[in-house]
């Protein structure tokens, strides 16, 4: 067997259908949990009728997973919107990117499935960048929405 249809046995079997499945579905149970933890983060300023939360659902179209429909949200305080958007699985140093958008500016979140872990993707490498916290998160959300 020459080493070009080894290379590309080993491709087939690592992209069949059932294999790029359940790779969605664990990124997309990635970022339902993502989105979980965000409404729950916001849920006392919802009571408080402060910030709105719109689920929502985007299209993505990626090489390794097809075209799907993914989970979002729009969160709107004081008259400004923040999209929080899931942006595709495959990501060079992390598993995953989850942006949080305003006309203000983007801010990134990387999935780290070894890990289990949403992070900031600011830093260098992966091992520098701080986890999504609510702390975090909340100071990201004031300047997204200042």
């Amino acid at each position: 067997m020459t080493a070009i249809t080894e290379f590309l046995r080993r491709q087939k079997e690592t992209d069949s259908p059932h294999r790029r499945s359940q790779r969605q579905k664990e990124w997309l149970d990635a970022v339902e949990g993502l989105l979980r933890q965000i409404r729950s983060w916001l849920a006392e300023a919802q009571r408080e009728k402060l910030i709105k939360i719109h689920p929502d659902k985007i299209k993505i179209t990626e090489e390794n997973l097809g075209t799907y429909t993914a989970p979002c949200l729009v969160l709107t305080a004081a008259g400004k919107s923040v999209t929080v958007k899931p942006i595709g699985s495959t990501i060079i140093g992390a598993d995953g990117r989850v942006d949080m958008e305003s006309v203000n500016g983007s801010y990134m979140f990387l999935y780290l499935a070894d890990k289990g872990k949403w992070v900031y993707g600011l830093g260098r490498q992966p091992a520098e960048f701080p986890r999504l916290t609510e702390g975090l998160f909340t100071d990201l959300l004031k300047r997204a929405l200042a």
